[in-house]
């Protein structure tokens, strides 16, 4: 037997990650230049929720996540509350992905 078939690394499933889904959110009103991105920034790490965030040529911001719908949800209801005191949220519209990758961490996309 070979070196590294004795110390083959065990993998082990992930039920949680592999159960979730990941959502697209576009977020339109005051949202760019008034640091609306990086408090999604603050509120998504400290939620521990993945995806990334970027600004739109028409002035929408898009919020990507990875989590249940639950965990979504709730993301969507406590952002007004952790938001730039400058930007102000007309409108969020929600939608599903699928098949997209697994993304890990929280960036803010250019």
């Amino acid at each position: 037997m070979g070196f590294f078939n004795k110390h083959k690394i065990k993998r082990e499933s992930n039920p949680t990650n592999e159960s979730r889904e990941t959502w697209q959110l576009t977020i339109s009103g005051i949202v760019q230049g008034v640091g609306f991105r990086w408090s999604v920034l603050n509120l998504a790490k400290k939620m521990e929720l993945d995806g990334n965030v970027r600004n739109n040529s028409d002035e929408t911001v898009t919020i990507t996540l990875q989590a249940d719908q639950d965990r979504v949800n709730q993301f969507c209801s406590e952002l007004p509350k952790n938001i730039s005191q400058f930007a102000r949220i007309s409108t969020i519209k929600k939608e599903k992905l699928i098949k997209v990758g697994k993304i890990t961490g929280f960036h803010v996309l250019y």
